[in-house]
């Protein structure tokens, strides 16, 4: 990723909190930059940042998979996330990601399985 940055930049951060003993592996993409595969021991950290786009239509997704769950969630997108998350951090949990802004916890269902992006396969 360049350092460059015409836009906001946007900083993420996920955090292992399935559990004692549950090592988190994930993958995150967007449609034109792949992240590649990160593995979290529990309460173990990930961060990454980016520019998003000016239009507001910036999609990040992860695919987590763990002992007993494979799930996937959209990490980061313009419409929810571009006015509350400058600096945001997620916290991975086996019922759904919670998104923690500034001491605001908001927790989130899993994407449903069966629409999946196609650029994930």
């Amino acid at each position: 990723m360049s350092d460059a940055c015409w836009t906001k930049r946007t900083y993420l951060t996920l955090t292992n909190d399935l559990g004692p003993g549950l090592q988190l592996s994930l993958h995150c993409k967007s449609g034109n930059v792949d992240l590649g595969q990160q593995y979290l021991a529990p309460g173990g950290s990930w961060s990454f940042d980016f520019c998003s786009s000016y239009w507001g239509i910036t999609l990040y997704f992860c695919n987590m998979v763990w002992n007993g769950g494979n799930k996937w969630f959209d990490i980061y997108t313009g419409a929810r996330d571009s006015f509350i998350c400058g600096q945001c951090g997620w916290s991975i949990r086996p019922t759904g990601p919670c998104r923690n802004h500034h001491g605001k916890v908001d927790c989130f269902p899993w994407n449903n399985s069966t629409s999946v992006h196609k650029w994930l396969k």
